[in-house]
């Protein structure tokens, strides 16, 4: 029997997942800029009208790139809430699966990824802000919450998840993706140890 005209095919859901898939590596690991739609259907052996038949448009593969990344993350963001023993022993486990990311470049190249379509469609700002931005900070302010710091107000709680999280993101912006590391090597350990004492400071209560 004949496939209804604009009904999914049978392997629909399978495919578009497989093309996700090379989607978001390529997103991960190109060059920093704003691909065409063209040039993603490209680089995952696809013509331009089948990324279209799947996602729409290109804003529906950047949001759907986004998407698949922040579900990828919800296992690190998981681990990140847990509750430590001190807001000291929270912030080093956050630390040290932060200079993983760093030093694997998947940390940085997630944020330059959605920073860069964000700023140049306020939509998807807001997509990657909810989906990705959001969900780290959240995890941060719940585990200074659980390990002791739960005497902060929200507003606190929030300056506690910027404070941790801000500098890392401009580290490894200027570290990696800026080239700076031959011209001002940033002693990274060293930085998140002073972070780690002045935010631990500023939560006891």
């Amino acid at each position: 029997m004949p496939r209804t005209a604009g009904s999914r095919n049978k392997r629909f859901d399978e495919k578009k997942e497989a093309l996700l898939l090379a989607l978001t590596e390529f997103a991960l690991n190109s060059d920093l800029r704003r691909p065409s739609l063209r040039e993603f259907a490209q680089n995952v052996g696809v013509s331009e009208p089948t990324l279209r038949h799947y996602f729409e448009d290109r804003r529906g593969v950047v949001r759907a790139i986004l998407t698949d990344i922040a579900r990828r993350g919800r296992v690190i963001w998981d681990a990140l809430a847990s509750p430590a023993e001190s807001v000291e022993a929270g912030l080093n486990a956050y630390f040290q699966i932060s200079a993983t990311g760093i030093a694997h470049g998947g940390f940085v190249r997630t944020h330059a990824f959605g920073l860069i379509e964000g700023l140049a469609d306020p939509e998807i700002g807001q997509v990657y802000a909810s989906l990705i931005l959001e969900p780290s900070l959240q995890a941060l302010m719940e585990k200074a919450r659980l390990s002791g710091a739960d005497h902060l107000s929200e507003s606190e709680l929030r300056t506690f998840a910027l404070a941790a999280f801000s500098p890392l993101l401009v580290v490894s912006l200027h570290q990696d993706l800026l080239g700076a590391q031959t011209m001002e090597p940033v002693p990274v350990e060293g930085v998140m140890d002073t972070l780690r004492t002045w935010i631990s400071l500023s939560t006891k209560a």
